[in-house]
């Protein structure tokens, strides 16, 4: 592909990128993860294995550029001592294996 089409590649894609990062803030406000993901549904991201469990990630991978958004969370109770579940919210716009932006949000269950 053209160096003018991987730029609009990249342009389009970080859009999208901020598109969704807004989407997290929103999610980590409202603390509903439903919020960013139907957001990536929409911007056409395919289902894809996550990092880590448990879990739920999305990616759209274009010329080389991949947006990838995952959630996840975790329980941070202990013995004695029950702790609401910590969700996480990440986004990562990479080239190859480089990671061009990168943004995060949590927040914890109600």
């Amino acid at each position: 592909m053209s160096n003018e089409g991987s730029a609009a590649t990249l342009a389009r894609l970080e859009l999208e990128f901020q598109l969704l990062a807004e989407a997290m803030k929103n999610a980590a406000a409202e603390e509903n993860h439903h919020v960013v993901a139907d957001e990536a549904v929409k911007l056409h991201m395919d289902p894809t294995a996550p990092s880590r469990g448990p879990s739920s990630a999305w990616q759209k991978i274009e010329n080389g550029l991949a947006l990838w958004f995952q959630w996840r969370y975790y329980d941070q109770s202990h013995p004695f001592s029950i702790q609401k579940d910590m969700n996480i919210l990440s986004l990562e716009l990479r080239e190859g294996e480089k990671v061009l932006k990168r943004a995060e949000e949590r927040f914890e269950d109600d």
